[in-house]
């Protein structure tokens, strides 16, 4: 990268015509000699329309001196689409905090009239090329959004020859902020930390934003995880819009560390997906060509064969590579402010936005020049998906819940989005153990359109010719709803489905007071079902959980385990008990059943010890400081959106309160000094007095050391605390075994043997214990569970505490493990629920709600809010 110091940045000066309050206040801020425009980025050899406004006119400063806000950006846009016949701007959807998603449209104005009939051309295989340039997914990674309004100004203000024959040829799409809310967290705190004479000194405060960072969205999710998934808004919006254009070419733009230069695809040769077919690497790498040439014309240094994979198809660069589009992923180092000291030289924002400017231009340019081979890969990868999916030894896939939970429905929502044909099966089959119900399962033939997408999705690949990854191996998403699936060697009858009619919910539902009855059950399985009891338990409803009855349940039982059971005790106001059911049905509709009498000749009577009470749920949210706040963000997002509750969040740098207005504390993934000494021994007090404090991954060995840890093991002349810190300690420098010695090795092994201490993210299968109650609503004895992580949870005292456990043969059902993760994984427990006087401590050692679509192992996460209260704790160990 070219270093430069910040009075240099540009090299002519500009008097502003509009916006004149705004540059005052910007100039008053600024060294005069840094008060320059950003058409000085641009090529002095074209000519710009000067009806159309530059981003420094609009916002009052040089692009690049400040951070712009989405607002500003917005605004900006705005006024390019009423300036220019060659744009269109559409809100295509919102993001969590209510921020207009972009896009702008360009193309020719003769074009603009025509724009639906174009895009119809499009996706026939006729008609012009589609370019979108996505930037800034990553929130502090804001040179792209930056960027993208000078690019935008460039295609619509130029005048040169070679962008007239662009756009009479090609529509492109400007995505500018594909996470406004993390762009506009991370704007603010760079601005607020910006002197008169910027500081490029790594220590500076502006350089380390506070916890969680502006990387993340809203609720904390890595929004370049999520195109697959699609568990948030923005993810939804995007992928709607990929669909309706189906781009040739998608530009992925983001920053990585300052002293790293700059990175453009086709990355590292072996480490693409082995369905990402080799003509998109070899356009990939044309287009690569054009990136060099726009780079080494100003000087920037930059490497394109390194560090980054094409492998994990959830990420912006990779989505489009099974779908016939070209994606690439561009890196900038980043400034992370306004100007770094790197080990490159000093270089500063705007040279940061002047890189991501030069490779969306080299984009354009490129695939303009390469537009015939694009247009004609497109065809060409649809019409091979064709083929290579009449030659599999199977017509389509069929997948469907166990019991009665709603996610598969929730899947075939997902592969809607993804305009993949999902029908609903009717005639009953059965296969492999399983019997799939007519009307409640789901076939996907294989032989459509996104052939190669439904391969990706349901594949189990295990095997792999690189085994570095730069984010997981495997994601096969109906082992991560926990569903049954099969190969169909032929197709069975089917309806088609309307695009909407995956996610009906159940049909809204009342209850009144009749004569003869006892009370109400519902079923237990789905999402739903949960979030009305919590809502009903909350609003002092009392509902009770079938949780471990000491007899069988007969099919005929008027109850079954799982079940929720709203009871009309004698001390209740019946009327605005069925008042609130009620309410709290029209926001969790579920089918409600009649209970006419509390004996139940066919199974446990309504006032059996194996029918407990829910107490009402008040969880607390620990952030903060050494908390990963990814892992926090999931549980945030599966309480507040999936089951409706309140969310306190406390950060660990604050006091500790009184705790006993919270009946649960959650804890995600943290490090294992990140909660203070000082909060042991008022949390261990809560946990007696009945507290439940629910734990995951590397906090839950923390929990382990301090809970669990009894006085019996002091040695001599030893304290509790002392022997404590010892076992933490323990903890931090031997827990996962990566650092183990391996002998002299050749340097150039470092990254395949590191690779192999890695548990980059894999689909495992443990051991289920059917009867306990943190696993009720689960029905095989062999449960998918996704591990990122080698945590190991000590042993426990208490023969019935672990009831999910991997076996001694441990092979992963998709994704990679070495041999030597393999052996550390056996017999390694992953679920652990311990009593401690009144309470409960419940250890995860992985993460149940992983990016929100780990649906089957999020239903874990919901019983230990539940059901951990109810564990039996009179014949149990206890702590």
């Amino acid at each position: 990268m070219r270093s430069t110091a910040w009075p240099h940045i540009f090299f002519a000066c500009m008097l502003f015509t509009a916006c004149q309050c705004c540059a005052v206040a910007a100039e008053s801020m600024l060294p005069a000699e840094s008060m320059l425009p950003a058409e000085s980025m641009l090529p002095a050899e074209e000519g710009f329309a000067a009806s159309i406004p530059a981003p420094d006119r609009v916002l009052g400063w040089p692009l690049g001196s400040w951070h712009a806000r989405p607002e500003q950006i917005t605004r900006y846009f705005e006024q390019l689409a009423a300036a220019s016949p060659r744009a269109t701007l559409s809100t295509i959807g919102h993001s969590h905090e209510q921020r207009p998603l972009l896009h702008l449209t360009i193309t020719s104005a003769a074009n603009q009239q025509r724009l639906e009939a174009l895009r119809q051309q499009h996706l026939q295989g006729e008609g012009p090329l589609v370019i979108w340039l996505g930037y800034s997914i990553h929130g502090n990674e804001a040179s792209g959004s930056n960027a993208a309004m000078l690019v935008a100004y460039h295609l619509l203000a130029g005048e040169a020859a070679w962008i007239d024959n662009l756009l009479a040829n090609t529509i492109v799409i400007i995505d500018p902020m594909l996470n406004p809310d993390g762009l506009a967290r991370f704007a603010t705190w760079a601005n607020m930390h910006r002197g008169q004479q910027p500081v490029g000194d790594k220590l500076h405060r502006e350089h380390n934003e506070v916890w969680p960072g502006g990387r993340f969205n809203h609720y904390w999710f890595d929004m370049n995880r999520d195109w697959l998934p699609l568990t948030q808004p923005e993810s939804r919006a995007r992928v709607r819009q990929f669909q309706r254009w189906q781009p040739n070419v998608f530009g992925d733009f983001h920053e990585q560390g300052a002293d790293a230069g700059y990175f453009f695809q086709p990355g590292v040769p072996e480490r693409k997906h082995p369905l990402t077919p080799d003509e998109n690497v070899r356009l990939t790498t044309a287009l690569a060509s054009y990136h060099a040439q726009a780079l080494d014309a100003i000087g920037t240094r930059y490497f394109s064969r390194e560090r980054f994979d094409d492998f994990y198809y959830g990420k912006g660069s990779t989505y489009p590579d099974v779908q016939g589009s070209v994606g690439i992923l561009y890196e900038q180092a980043s400034a992370r402010g306004h100007l770094v000291d790197s080990a490159n030289g000093t270089f500063s924002f705007a040279d940061a936005v002047r890189n991501h400017y030069a490779t969306s231009i080299s984009t354009l340019r490129g695939g303009h020049a390469l537009r015939a081979e694009l247009l004609q890969w497109q065809q060409d990868f649809f019409a091979q998906a064709a083929r290579r999916a009449a030659s599999l030894d199977h017509r389509g896939w069929v997948f469907a819940d166990r019991g009665q939970s709603d996610r598969a429905a929730a899947l075939a929502e997902v592969l809607q989005a993804h305009q993949i044909d999902v029908r609903v099966l009717d005639e009953d089959l059965s296969m492999a153990g399983h019997t799939y119900t007519a009307g409640n399962s789901y076939v996907v033939p294989v032989q459509q359109r996104q052939a190669a997408l439904i391969e990706a999705i349901f594949e189990q690949r295990s095997e792999f010719a690189d085994n570095t990854f730069y984010d997981v191996s495997a994601w096969t998403l109906p082992l991560a709803y926990n569903l049954s699936f099969a190969r169909l060697k032929r197709l069975p009858d089917s309806s088609s489905m309307d695009a909407d009619s995956a996610s009906d919910q159940p049909q809204q539902g009342s209850v009144v007071l009749q004569q003869n009855i006892v009370g109400w059950r519902f079923s237990g399985d789905s999402l739903n079902a949960s979030a009305l009891a919590m809502a009903l338990v909350n609003n002092d409803v009392p509902v009770y959980r079938v949780i471990n009855p000491a007899r069988s349940l007969a099919a005929d039982s008027s109850i079954q385990r799982g079940d929720f059971v709203i009871m009309l005790l004698h001390n209740l106001e019946h009327k605005k008990t069925v008042e609130q059911i009620n309410l709290q049905l029209r926001q969790h509709p579920v089918t409600l059943s009649l209970l006419h009498s509390g004996l139940n000749l066919a199974g446990i009577d309504l006032g059996s010890p194996g029918i407990q009470r829910i107490q009402p749920i008040r969880p607390l949210l620990l952030t903060g400081k050494g908390i990963n706040p990814m892992e926090s963000g999931h549980i945030w997002h599966l309480l507040d959106r999936r089951l409706g509750l309140t969310v306190p969040m406390l950060d660990v740098s604050q006091e500790l309160p009184a705790l006993s207005d919270y009946s649960h504390i959650l804890l995600a993934d943290a490090d294992y000094s990140a909660i203070p000494d000082g909060w042991q021994q008022a949390l261990h007090e809560w946990l007696r007095q009945g507290g439940v404090l629910i734990t995951q991954q590397r906090s839950a060995a923390w929990a382990s050391a301090v809970f669990l840890t009894a006085s019996s093991e002091l040695a001599k002349d030893q304290t509790l605390p002392e022997l404590i810190g010892e076992k933490l300690k323990q903890l931090a420098s031997n827990n996962d075994q990566s650092r183990e010695q391996l002998g002299a090795q050749d340097y150039a092994s470092h990254a395949s043997k590191a690779a192999e201490r890695v548990l980059g993210g894999a689909i495992f299968s443990a051991e289920a214990d059917l009867t306990h109650p943190l696993l009720t609503g689960v029905y095989t004895a062999q449960m998918p569970v996704f591990l990122d992580q080698l945590v190991r949870l000590p042993p426990s005292r208490n023969a019935w505490s672990t009831p999910l456990q991997l076996t001694d043969e441990v092979q992963p059902m998709a994704g990679y493990a070495s041999a030597w993760m393999r052996e550390q994984l056996q017999r390694q427990p992953l679920l652990a629920a311990e009593r401690i006087g009144q309470g409960s401590l419940v250890q995860f050692a992985f993460n149940p709600n992983f990016r929100a679509f780990w649906r089957g192992t999020e239903l874990l996460y919901v019983n230990a809010l539940l059901n951990a209260g109810l564990l039996d704790n009179t014949s149990l160990p206890n702590y």
